[in-house]
């Protein structure tokens, strides 16, 4: 572990906002796999239309990043009751979940792009809007 003790407090913040960022991406990465096989079954299997099922899966997979952000990336932050937390995650990843659908509904209906593929592209993007709301909203300092 690297000691930050000495670093300008700048630097610290930087630090900081790089670690939780850090983890961020991982609860993203086990939330977009949530996606992903929703998006494969709902689409893929059971015949839905993409612009139906993608907002589902975005929905199953907001339910288990929310948990896992809440227990583990910002673990240090959460004060006061979680559905306090959970009424600012919603609408800010509700905003994510726009993004997310209509940059992969864009793709598969402009471009022919595999949808699992285009779906990557909104989440990317998404993830960006996501992080920059939640750490300065619903997990403030």
């Amino acid at each position: 572990m690297i000691s930050v003790e000495s670093w300008p407090d700048s630097a610290v913040k930087i630090w900081t906002v790089a670690q939780r960022f850090q983890k961020f991406i991982l609860v993203g990465a086990i939330g977009l796999l949530v996606n992903q096989a929703g998006l494969a079954g709902l689409h893929g299997i059971g015949d839905w239309e993409v612009r139906v099922a993608s907002p589902v899966a975005i929905f199953a997979s907001m339910l288990v990043t929310f948990y896992l952000n809440e227990a583990w990336t910002w673990h240090d932050r959460g004060t006061g009751r979680v559905i306090h937390r959970a009424m600012s995650y919603v609408p800010i990843n509700a905003g994510g979940l726009f993004i997310n659908w209509v940059l992969l509904t864009f793709l598969h209906d402009s471009f022919d792009m595999h949808y699992l593929i285009a779906n990557l592209f909104g989440a990317g993007i998404a993830a960006f809007w996501n992080f920059g709301l939640n750490n300065a909203i619903t997990w403030r300092a």
